[in-house]
């Protein structure tokens, strides 16, 4: 499993929660918005496993964290997401990088 892990500075703390709710929308949808390309569309409906959203509100930071199967998935979806314009509110994108999942245990 590969992660993909966006950290996003100047995050508009006051739309935090509006923005989040959007994007559970778009990672849960089974139609292509029109605004989205069909390619864009299939491949995040195909090869994203798991989304988890961290949010540091006093610090205005978010950190995305989207889950593929593996190295190949991760750089299609990274493309597909790059692709795409997230709201002013969402802050910029201070970094972006994929990783291989090593471990994930729970107690």
């Amino acid at each position: 499993m590969h992660v993909r892990v966006a950290r996003f500075e100047g995050v508009d703390v006051a739309n935090v929660d509006s923005d989040i709710e959007e994007f559970r929308k778009m990672v849960r949808m089974e139609e292509r918005p029109e605004w989205m390309p069909e390619d864009t569309f299939a491949t995040l409906r195909d090869d994203v496993r798991r989304v988890m959203s961290l949010v540091d509100r006093d610090a205005g930071v978010s950190i995305d964290l989207t889950f593929t199967d593996n190295a190949e998935d991760a750089k299609r979806v990274h493309e597909a997401l790059d692709s795409l314009s997230p709201p002013d509110s969402a802050g910029r994108r201070a970094s972006v990088g994929t990783f291989e999942l090593m471990l994930d245990e729970q107690r």
